[in-house]
């Protein structure tokens, strides 16, 4: 009787386990688009002459979920971002996918990271259309509430930084009721 309580408790046990271990894995960003090709995306930055950020983080890293959710997705949901203020990607650095360079060359997004001392995660990065930093980076997370205002402090640096002529509000609730206003 006892062998078999406990071999179903362990058996439940594992179960739960599996069911934790699944749960904690957290849902992708659906709207915060993963980087595939830096060559194509500094073109489109050249073009439309708009900065990219990058946000390196990895799977395992709780403070990049904790960005993603409660930053990044929600200002890529609103559509005010994307191809208007910037261009926003993550890099995932623990991928093993190779994607090419600002030249077109392969590379791991690991050692991308490396190469720009990003491995930090999070950390995030405000480049122009040829990879070069146009504004301060964000490493890790101080305080979540004033994230936004902090992206949009070095968006406006790197404007500044890229001979753009553009500027945006201070939080992400000023870019809205300017959104809605010039409409």
């Amino acid at each position: 009787m006892k062998i078999l309580f406990l071999t179903s408790f362990l058996i439940l046990s594992l179960l739960n386990g599996r069911e934790l271990a699944a749960q904690s894995k957290l849902p992708q960003h659906a709207h915060f688009k993963e980087v595939f090709n830096l060559q194509k995306l500094g073109q489109l930055s050249q073009q439309q002459k708009l900065p990219i950020m990058l946000m390196f983080g990895a799977q395992w890293c709780e403070y990049c979920h904790l960005l993603i959710e409660d930053v990044l997705e929600p200002m890529a949901l609103s559509g005010l971002y994307e191809n208007k203020v910037v261009l926003m990607r993550h890099v995932g650095v623990d991928e093993n996918k190779l994607i090419p360079s600002w030249n077109g060359e392969l590379i791991k997004k690991s050692k991308l990271a490396y190469q720009l001392n990003a491995d930090l995660t999070p950390t995030v990065l405000f480049v122009d259309g040829f990879g070069k930093e146009v504004a301060p980076r964000i490493v890790g997370i101080s305080e979540i509430t004033l994230y936004a205002g902090l992206i949009h402090q070095n968006l406006n640096i790197a404007y500044q930084n890229m001979g753009l002529n553009k500027q945006i509000p201070a939080t992400p609730e000023l870019l809205e009721i300017q959104t809605r206003q010039a409409k």
